[in-house]
C-alpha cells in the first residue's frame, strides 16, 4: 500500500475528515508540511484545502524564500494561500516563555483564529512517527503522566494529524519521486533546542548503541501506553463523577466556581485513580497543576488538618473540612494572592424594620415584615420567619463557638459549628458569620437558615424577610 492509500485509509478509519470539509493546512515549507499538503490534495476524498504559513519573524534571510515555494506550489496544486505574522519575541518579554514555547503558543492561536475566519472545519498538521518518537523523549526528560507519553493524538479538538503513522524517510521518498523541492529550516540544527539536541543526539546514540530498532520500539510502547491510558481514564472519569459535588458560590457579590471532593469516596480508589482526580478537579477549577501539587493534593485530604488550607495557581485555595477538600476561589476583588481575613466582628442592635449597613460598610441586613396575604414563595438567600414570635430590638452579631441553634425542619438541636460542616461552609468565613438574636435566642443564620422554633405555620399572620447583601447591589 502506498503513502497516499495509508493515510486516506487512517482519515477514514479515524474520522478525521470527511468529503468537502474545508481544512487549514499549515505549510511552513519543509519536507513534511509541503508533502502534506500534497497527499491531502491527492488523496481519494475530496477537500477544500486552504494553506497557511505562520511567520514567526525570527529567521528573516529564510522566510522570503519559504513563503515563495509554498506560494508557487500552492499555485501549481491551485490551493489559496495565506500568510499571518506573530510576534514571538513580544510574547517571551512579557510571559517570560522560552522561545519554543512562545512561538509555539502563538503559532496555534494563528492557526486558529485564520480557521474560524475561514469557517474551516479543522487544521491540518505535518506531524509524523518521527515527531512522535521526538516528543516522547522531550516530555520523559522534563516530566510528564503517562497520557503525556502516550505521546501526540491523531484528532484533538480542531487539530488533526493525518501523517502521523508515516516516517520522515518515506516522506521525503514521496517528495522526490515527485520531483518536490523544500526549504531547510536552518533552526532545525541549533542544539540550543531541546528537540533539535534529542533528533541529532540523543536518538542516533541511542540507536547505535542500545538498539537500532528503536523508534519502532518507542512507538510501540507509546501504543501501548495510550491505550491503557484510555483505559484509566474511563475508570477514573467514572470516579471523579461520584467524589466530586461542583456548584457555585458568592465572592463579594459575584459568582465563584466551586469544587468539593468527598474524603471518604476518594480514599477509597487506587491512588493512580486518586491522581487523575486530582488533577480533573485542578482543570475544572482553570488551573494547571504539577506533579508535586497533585501528589501534596492527595496527602493533604488523606491527612490534612480541618480547616487548614494549600494555596494553588490563579487565587484557588483547597480548604481541609471534616469529610470534603473544597476547592475555591475565596479572595475578593479579584485578587490572586494572600490569604483571606476572617470578616469584621459583628454587634449591632437592629430596633425594626429596615436597612443597616453592617460589617464595616460593605454588608447590608434588609429587614421587610410583610403580611400572610401577601407571602409568597422565598427566593435564594431570602430568609422568613414568624414576626409575631420574636420582639424588637434584634441583636445582630458574629457567631460564637460552641453556640446551637435547631435548624428548620431538622431533627433537633445542633452546634452552629456543625451546622457550618454540614453546609461546607470554609473555615474562615465562619467566625464573621452573621447570627440574628431575638431574647437572646438564635433565630436565624443570615443567608442560611432560621430557627425551627421560629418557622411560618398556618396560623402565622406577619412575616419577616431576613436578607444579607452586598452594600454596592
Amino acid at each position: 500500500m502506498g503513502i497516499l492509500d495509508r493515510v486516506a485509509s487512517v482519515i477514514r478509519s479515524h474520522n478525521l475528515l470527511n468529503t468537502d470539509d474545508r481544512v487549514m493546512v499549515a505549510v511552513s515549507g519543509g519536507a513534511d508540511s509541503l508533502a502534506l499538503l500534497r497527499i491531502l490534495n491527492d488523496i481519494d476524498l475530496p477537500l477544500n484545502l486552504v494553506a497557511i504559513y505562520i511567520d514567526h519573524g525570527l529567521r528573516p534571510k529564510e522566510i522570503p524564500q519559504e513563503q515563495q515555494t509554498i506560494r508557487d506550489y500552492c499555485l501549481s496544486l491551485n490551493i489559496p494561500f495565506e500568510v499571518r505574522a506573530v510576534n514571538v519575541l513580544e510574547l517571551i518579554n512579557l510571559s517570560k516563555k522560552s522561545l519554543e514555547e512562545a512561538a509555539r503558543v502563538l503559532r496555534y492561536e494563528a492557526l486558529e483564529e485564520a480557521r474560524q475566519e475561514y469557517s474551516a472545519k479543522f487544521i491540518a498538521v505535518g506531524h509524523t512517527a518521527d515527531d512522535q518518537v521526538e516528543e516522547f523523549f522531550i516530555r520523559l526528560i522534563r516530566g510528564s503522566s503517562s497520557k503525556g507519553l502516550s505521546g501526540m493524538r491523531l484528532k484533538r479538538d480542531h487539530i488533526v494529524r493525518p501523517l502521523l503513522f508515516e516516517t520522515k524517510s518515506l516522506i521525503v521518498d514521496f517528495l522526490t519521486e515527485r520531483g518536490t523541492a523544500w526549504c531547510l529550516d536552518s533552526s532545525n540544527l541549533d542544539r540550543q533546542f531541546l528537540r533539535n539536541r534529542v533528533r541529532l543526539d540523543l536518538l542516533p546514540l541511542l540507536e547505535e548503541k542500545f538498539n537500532p530498532a528503536l523508534r519502532k520500539t518507542i512507538l510501540q510502547n507509546m501504543d501501548v501506553l495510550a491505550e491503557e491510558d484510555k483505559f484509566i481514564e474511563e475508570q477514573a472519569r467514572d470516579s471523579y463523577l461520584q467524589c466530586i459535588d461542583f456548584s457555585e458560590s458568592l465572592t463579594n457579590g459575584i459568582k465563584q466556581p466551586q469544587l468539593i471532593i468527598n474524603r471518604d469516596r476518594f480514599v477509597k480508589t487506587h491512588v493512580a485513580i486518586r491522581r487523575r482526580i486530582m488533577e480533573k478537579s485542578c482543570w475544572k477549577m482553570g488551573i494547571r497543576p504539577t506533579y508535586e501539587q497533585i501528589c501534596s493534593l492527595v496527602e493533604f485530604i488523606e491527612k490534612g488538618k480541618n480547616g487548614s488550607e494549600l494555596h494553588l495557581n490563579d487565587g484557588v485555595r483547597a480548604e481541609k473540612l471534616q469529610h470534603e477538600l473544597l476547592f475555591s476561589r475565596p479572595l475578593p476583588n479579584g485578587r490572586t494572592r494572600g490569604s483571606r481575613q476572617s470578616d469584621a466582628s459583628i454587634c449591632q442592635k437592629i430596633p425594626g424594620p429596615g436597612t443597616y449597613t453592617v460589617a464595616g460598610g460593605d454588608k447590608e441586613l434588609v429587614l421587610e415584615e410583610i403580611s400572610q396575604t401577601t407571602y409568597h414563595e422565598k427566593t435564594d438567600g431570602v430568609l422568613q420567619l414568624d414576626l409575631e414570635k420574636i420582639s424588637y430590638p434584634l441583636l445582630l452579631r458574629s457567631y460564637q463557638p460552641g453556640e446551637k441553634f435547631y435548624p428548620c425542619g431538622g431533627p433537633g438541636r445542633k452546634k452552629i459549628s456543625r451546622y457550618f460542616n454540614d453546609q461546607k461552609i470554609p473555615a474562615k468565613k465562619r467566625d464573621g458569620w452573621p447570627v440574628l438574636l431575638s431574647a437572646g435566642r438564635v433565630i436565624a443564620l443570615v443567608g442560611l437558615q432560621i430557627d425551627h422554633d421560629f418557622r411560618i405555620s398556618a396560623s402565622t399572620r406577619k412575616i419577616l424577610s431576613i436578607r444579607w447583601r452586598d452594600n454596592n447591589s
